[in-house]
Formats: C-alpha cells, sequence, structure tokens
C-alpha cells in the first residue's frame, strides 16, 4: 500500500513539472510551454507545417513579453488611462463572469418557456398604512389567506378586502410583466389557485390565477389619443367621446385618412409627430381594456373603436403581430431574451443567492461593537450628519471585513442615507438594512476582486491589461517617434529612395455617393464644371465626400479594365451597402516617376516604424537576454 502510494505522489510531482515546463526565459522571467500553446492556439496560423508554424510564433510571443516588459519597466500601468481602461474593461468582465456564475442560461430558459403561456392574474392587495405600521395589514392578509382556504370563493374574498375594486383583476401577464418574486409565485400557480401573502414596499398579496392561454406575442401599433382634461364634467367627456367616435367612422371608410387624423387631432405628444406610431408592447404593460383591444385586431391596417382608459379615447391601429417564439434557436431572439434578462431583476435577485457562498470566500468577519450605539451614531448622521458625540463608535470604526478591505461605521452609515431614497428600504429598521448592506458589500468586493477567485477571469484580464500595455509602448517607443521626427524620416527617404518610385499613375479626384439619385446630380452639376468640384461637393453634405490625390491607376476604383486617360470619368462602381465610387482624371502619368519626400511620406513612415521597432528589440533583447529550452520547444505538439 505504502509502494502504491509513492508511486502516486511520483506521478503527481512528474505530471505537476511537466506542466510547468519553462519553454523560454527573458531575463530572469520565465515563459511556460502552456502558456506559449494558449496564445499560439488563439491565434491560428494559415502555416501548413504545424512545427514551422510554433517556431515562427516563438520569435513574435517573445517580442510580445519583451514589448510588455518594457512598459511595466517605465510604469505605464500606473498611468492613469491605462487605469480607467482596465477599470471599465474589468466591470464587463465581472459582470459576464458573474452572469454565468448565477446560471443566467437557466434564467434565459425559464423565461423563454413562460412566455409561451400569458396567466390572467387577479389579487386581493392589502396596502399599508401611511404611517408605516403593517400590522394590521398583515393580520388582514392572513384572515383574507384564511378564508380562501376555508373554501370562500376569491371574488367575494376580493370584494371584502380590497378597498380599490380597480386593483382586483390586473389583466393577463406573462414573462417579464410583473417583478420576478411576484412573476415566479404567479407561474407555480396552478388555474383557479391563490398564493400565499406576498410582501411587497406597498403591502400584501394574495395571487389568483384565474385562468391561462396560449401566449399571444407582442404587437408593433399607432393610435390616436383624445385626452379627457383635468376636471371634465359629464358633458366634456362626452364631448371627447362623441369626437373620438366620429373620428373612427370616418377611419372606417377612408384609412388612407389616418396620417391626416394622427396630425390634426392626437394628443398624445410622443407620437403624433410620427404617425401616432408606439413602441413594440406586449401583455401586461397598458391598462387591461386597452389591451383587449389591441390584441383583438386580427391583421395589420385593422383599427379598433375608441377605447376608454385613465388618459382620454384610443382609437389604435395595428401595425405587426409579432408572434411568440417557438424556440431559441435564432441567435436574434436568443439574444433579445438575454438582454432582457440581464436588464430584468431575475438576475439579482439569483446573483443575491450567491452571497452566502461569497461571504466564505472573501473570508468575511463580523467586528465587535456597540449595535445600540452603531443605530444612534447612523441616526444622527443620517439626520444631521454630527456625529462627534458618540464615544464607542467613530467614522472609523470598523464594522466588518474581508481580506483586503475593511468597512467602517461611515461606509455603513452612507448606504443608509442613500437607501432611504427608495421606498422599499424606507420601512426597514437598521438592523434589517446592515443585513443588506453585507449583501452588497460583499458582492461588491467579490466582484471588484474576482481574479482572486476565478482563474480564468484572471487570464483574461492579464491579457486585455498586456494588450493594453503593448499598445501604449509601441505608440511611446515606435509610432509616435516615427511621425515626429523629421530628421529621421528624411534621413529614411535618402537611405531608400530607389523604393519610393510612382507606378503608371494619375492626379485625379475620387467620388463616393450615397445613392444612384445623388449620383446622377452630381455627374449632372460637375458636367463642363470640374474645376468648381469642392463648391459643388460641400452643396450636398454628407450624401457626397471626395478626395484630390495622385493615386497609382491601380487604386482608381473602376468597374473594368479601363484605358485612362487626361479628362476621363471612369464608370461608377456600385459598393456592397448601396454607396456609388467613380473618379475624374486630370492627368496620367504612365511612365513610373520618383516620389518626392511628401507624396511618400506614409510610405517613409512605415518603413522608419519598422527600423525603430528593430533597433528597440535588439536593446531589449540584451537587457532581457532570451533563452530557449530547445528540448522543450521539440517537444511541443
Amino acid at each position: 500500500m505504502r509502494k502504491l502510494l509513492t508511486t502516486f505522489v511520483v506521478l503527481l510531482m512528474i505530471s505537476a513539472i511537466a506542466n510547468g515546463q519553462t519553454l523560454f526565459t527573458y531575463g530572469k522571467h520565465p515563459v511556460t510551454k502552456e502558456e506559449f500553446l494558449k496564445a499560439f492556439n488563439k491565434n491560428p496560423s494559415l502555416e501548413a507545417d504545424r512545427k514551422k508554424a510554433l517556431k515562427e510564433y516563438l520569435e513574435l510571443y517573445q517580442n510580445f513579453k519583451l514589448k510588455v516588459q518594457a512598459a511595466y519597466d517605465v510604469k505605464l500601468q500606473d498611468d492613469p488611462n491605462y487605469l480607467l481602461e482596465t477599470d471599465n474593461f474589468k466591470k464587463q468582465l465581472a459582470t459576464g463572469f458573474i452572469n454565468d456564475e448565477a446560471n443566467i442560461k437557466s434564467l434565459i430558459d425559464e423565461a423563454f418557456q413562460r412566455s409561451k403561456k400569458d396567466i390572467h392574474l387577479q389579487q386581493v392587495f392589502i396596502p399599508f398604512p401611511e404611517n408605516k405600521d403593517t400590522t394590521a395589514a398583515y393580520q388582514q392578509a392572513q384572515q383574507a389567506y384564511f378564508d380562501l382556504n376555508s373554501g370562500k370563493s376569491f371574488n367575494v374574498t376580493a370584494s371584502k378586502y380590497n378597498s380599490d375594486p380597480g386593483m382586483t383583476d390586473l389583466g393577463f401577464v406573462t414573462a417579464f410583466t410583473l417583478p420576478y418574486s411576484f412573476e415566479s409565485v404567479v407561474y407555480s400557480l396552478h388555474p383557479n389557485k391563490h398564493s400565499a401573502p406576498v410582501r411587497s414596499a406597498y403591502g400584501y398579496h394574495i395571487f389568483y390565477n384565474a385562468g391561462e392561454r396560449p401566449a399571444v406575442g407582442r404587437r408593433k401599433a399607432a393610435q390616436i389619443l383624445f385626452t379627457i382634461p383635468p376636471g371634465a364634467t359629464d358633458a366634456d367627456k362626452a364631448s371627447v367621446k362623441h369626437k373620438a367616435d366620429s373620428i373612427y367612422a370616418l377611419l372606417v371608410k377612408s384609412p388612407e385618412l389616418w396620417d391626416d387624423m394622427v396630425h390634426e387631432f392626437s394628443n398624445d405628444v410622443t407620437t403624433a409627430h410620427n404617425h401616432g406610431l408606439m413602441q413594440e408592447f406586449g401583455i401586461g404593460q397598458f391598462s387591461p381594456n386597452y389591451e383587449t383591444a389591441a390584441f383583438a385586431l386580427a391583421k395589420p391596417g385593422d383599427i379598433s373603436k375608441p377605447v376608454e382608459t385613465n388618459f382620454g379615447y384610443h382609437i389604435i391601429q395595428l401595425k405587426e403581430i409579432i408572434p411568440v417564439p417557438k424556440d431559441m434557436d435564432d441567435p436574434i431572439i436568443a439574444a433579445s431574451f438575454k438582454e432582457r434578462v440581464e436588464k430584468d431583476d431575475r438576475l439579482s435577485e439569483a446573483r443575491k443567492l450567491l452571497v452566502n457562498k461569497w461571504l466564505k470566500l472573501t473570508n468575511f468577519s463580523q467586528a465587535k461593537y456597540d449595535e445600540k450605539e452603531l443605530w444612534a451614531y447612523t441616526d444622527s448622521f443620517y439626520k444631521s450628519g454630527n456625529t462627534k458625540a458618540f464615544k464607542k463608535i467613530n467614522d472609523s470604526t470598523m464594522i466588518f471585513s474581508f481580506t483586503k478591505q475593511k468597512i467602517k461605521a461611515a461606509d455603513f452609515a452612507t448606504y443608509v442615507r442613500a437607501s432611504r431614497a427608495f421606498p422599499m428600504y424606507q420601512a426597514m429598521s437598521y438592523p434589517e438594512l446592515m443585513k443588506e448592506y453585507v449583501k452588497s458589500a460583499t458582492s461588491d468586493y467579490y466582484q471588484n476582486h474576482l481574479e482572486d477567485y476565478n482563474a480564468d477571469f484572471k487570464t483574461q484580464l492579464k491579457e486585455f491589461n498586456d494588450a493594453n500595455l503593448l499598445f501604449a509602448i509601441m505608440d511611446k517607443e515606435v509610432w509616435t517617434k516615427a511621425a515626429t521626427d523629421e530628421q529621421g524620416l528624411r534621413a529614411t527617404y535618402e537611405q531608400n529612395k530607389s523604393k519610393y518610385k510612382w507606378e503608371a499613375s494619375a492626379n485625379a479626384i475620387i467620388f463616393t455617393v450615397t445613392s444612384d439619385k445623388v449620383l446622377a446630380d452630381l455627374q449632372e452639376k460637375l458636367k463642363d464644371n470640374i474645376t468648381n468640384w469642392r463648391s459643388i461637393t460641400e452643396g450636398f453634405g454628407s450624401s457626397v465626400m471626395a478626395d484630390s490625390n495622385r493615386y497609382e491607376l491601380g487604386q482608381i476604383p473602376v468597374v473594368d479594365r479601363t484605358n485612362f486617360t487626361d479628362g476621363l470619368t471612369t464608370a461608377p462602381v456600385k459598393n456592397n451597402d448601396g454607396s456609388y465610387t467613380f473618379a475624374y482624371i486630370f492627368k496620367v502619368y504612365n511612365e513610373p516617376g520618383q516620389r518626392s519626400f511628401d507624396e511618400a511620406k506614409g510610405l517613409i513612415i512605415n518603413d522608419y516604424q519598422n527600423i525603430l521597432e528593430k533597433q528597440w528589440l535588439e536593446s531589449l533583447r540584451k537587457k532581457y537576454p532570451v533563452k530557449v529550452n530547445e528540448a522543450v520547444f521539440n517537444g511541443l505538439k
């Protein structure tokens, strides 16, 4: 047995050594074969010979590591712009990782399944009184629940307890209509069944499934709104209704008058200027009678009779029926559900469930403090900001901590002051708020230090940071120098003058226009007036772009092989985006010629960049000698 264990340990050691084999070093810095292969496999080569491709990439990767090290040497990682970009990327990346940890995929699947069914929802609603004493409301909710469990009908019970009858029937709801916690309760109910009392920031709800149907999807519609003015008399309301009925009767006979009627009569300032067109909507977004009318329209173009709501009377015209998605194979549908889940409270609820796990991972530690004095301190901080009178608690008193952070009394008091702005927190006691704050602080700490707990996140963050540093050091050591060193550029030009030649070329203007109509109009105006091309093109604004320069003939867009001559206007080439490009040729140079310094400047800068980069890398290789472990390299597969 001992021999077997010893063999097992040796095998583990061999495995560990193999997994940590150093492929090369630059100075004192090692690079393992695993790191190299991971980078190589992320950048597939077109070279069919893998060994040759590995060898070519080895030099590129060495250069990359040397350049990034140079960036660290001059402390570019401390640059404010770098830190800001890193922080922004880290937050975005962490959001995706935590969403995966919260099992966003299952939330998307759940929302998709729920979206296939609409539920007719009713409720008993017992609101909290203005004095915020919830005891009586709780007792009423429990009594209503008892009545329902005893066999009393839902309608009778709702009539007994609902002070506002309008709060009973909520109409049909579907996925994303309700807060996620309510939605989960409602979708767990069978038809003609009620829930236990559910508390919200506003009172207690007992939900009732009054019936179900296959989901009806979403709609695009337009409307004409006839508003009823505040304080309107019955006669005023009758007058508004009469106007709405008259316009409806006219539209039934002449539907082509819709836009005119919207423009003249609609009181909806958000849609009247746009043919009455509303944003796409589903059930549960508007009042039940409005939705009933909108979803009863059978085909695009159908118009509803005037529908009364709290806003007035609406005439609705159906524009498009958007059916319920049948599956998630369509990437657009999948992306839509993902976006809605990310914006919905269901994801934040799922993330809250992870807090208990994060408390352990982050080494959460509760400090000892006088609770009563902390609540008094917090109350004073919240109400007056004066906390100097407290002896046992001050701004710096630690209340709990994580591995790399201490949370102080002032942090909690600041959280309380901010949270009191939201109704759901206003009725909470300080101990209740402390529980919420611990969850919030733990979530923030975990997200801000995710690299300590997730190796993949750490790797991706480092890759981004190294890429940022590479860009910054290249700009510092190569690109900016090459663009601004006039003496170096001219020396490069003189030393390589024979390289900077014109092939057959022409002085020309290249025009790009947005449409065939603009093309015809522009060419007509340029005809016999080409010398005035600048002012002519400016008159077209962004519909026309023009660039005058000397171009090699191969750079000039043509439909087919062209015999370039002075004064030629080339045939327009249609581009993939529907735009057109054509050229006017001023003068043709059929023979090769020498480019001037200014004409060759772009080419010179590119060559000078290569020279500077080569010299810089030579100096880096002297500073950090590169040594390759040939045995490890030869073993790469």
